[in-house]
Formats: structure tokens, C-alpha cells, sequence
């Protein structure tokens, strides 16, 4: 009877090792793949290091007013000029 509780004992022990092995590992396999992609999201989602690799040409294609606006705008200023002298 002793060994049959032994053994009884032995195989729950065995049950247990096995599950925390296996979640032993799974978490350290989700922290070291969550760490190396986190690492670089810094790299990918900062507007600072985005900006700062734009050539000139490219920020100003993007900031700028489209051309059609820029020719209305100087437009009419020239008109507010031409008002303000008259």
C-alpha cells in the first residue's frame, strides 16, 4: 500500500512538472519574441526618426499648398494690392 501511494504521489508530481514546463517555456518564448518586435516598433511608429529621413523635396511635396491654390492665393493678393493703391 506504501508503494502504491509512492508511486500515485510520483505521477501527480510528474503531471505537474510536465504542465509548468510546458508554460514555462511558452512564456519565455512569448517574452523574448515580444521584446525583439517591441524593440523596433519604436524605430517604425516615431514621427521624429519618420521626418527626419524625408529628403527636402519630399517634405515639401507633402506640407505644401497644391500649385492651383498657391497661383489663387498669389492672385489675389496681387488684387488686394492693386485695391489697397487705387
Amino acid at each position: 500500500m506504501e508503494n502504491v501511494s509512492c508511486e500515485e504521489a510520483l505521477d501527480y508530481v510528474f503531471a505537474i512538472y510536465e504542465v509548468s514546463q510546458k508554460t514555462f517555456v511558452a512564456n519565455i518564448t512569448t517574452q523574448v519574441v515580444e521584446r525583439h518586435m517591441i524593440r523596433g516598433l519604436k524605430m517604425i511608429f516615431s514621427p521624429v526618426a519618420v521626418v527626419n529621413g524625408l529628403s527636402e523635396f519630399a517634405v515639401e511635396k507633402i506640407a505644401s499648398e497644391p500649385a492651383a491654390a498657391k497661383r489663387h492665393r498669389l492672385f489675389l493678393e496681387d488684387r488686394i494690392e492693386k485695391l489697397k493703391d487705387g
